[in-house]
């Protein structure tokens, strides 16, 4: 059976492999994001509890920020670093073929992150694993 800390490390490893965090300024985490952190950091988190049963399925986000466009006197999303950065998270989960365990993308969807001048990718991910 896998616990949580057995699937956050699954994808952790899975992202700290891959062109995404190559990609992006900030820090991969598997708790929180660094306290006041103004770069593109990647934190994984779990949506649902982990069933102890031979077929474990779990929600996950894994969310991107980045940091928005001063445009005059307003801030703006920055849509083409937003753009990049999606396909990359596309590309992440793909590299799953292959490990024991079996991720989907779910939902992709960019959200404000409120009070600051900035956005993520929240990516919505099914983590799947049969217990042999």
């Amino acid at each position: 059976m896998k616990t949580e800390v057995d699937i956050r490390d699954d994808v952790y490893f899975l992202l700290k492999e891959s062109d995404l965090i190559g990609e992006v300024s900030g820090k991969l985490s598997k708790t929180l994001r660094p306290e006041d952190s103004d770069k593109e950091d990647v934190v994984v988190s779990l949506l649902t509890p982990v069933p102890y049963r031979q077929v474990q399925e779990v929600y996950l986000n894994v969310n991107v920020y980045v940091a928005d466009i001063k445009r005059d006197n307003h801030y703006e999303e920055n849509t083409i670093r937003l753009r990049k950065l999606m396909t990359l998270c596309k590309d992440v989960f793909g590299l799953a073929v292959g490990k024991p365990y079996r991720l989907t993308l779910e939902e992709q969807k960019i959200m404000a992150v409120p009070g600051r001048n900035e956005h993520f990718i929240n990516n919505k991910v099914l983590y799947q694993y049969c217990n042999g």
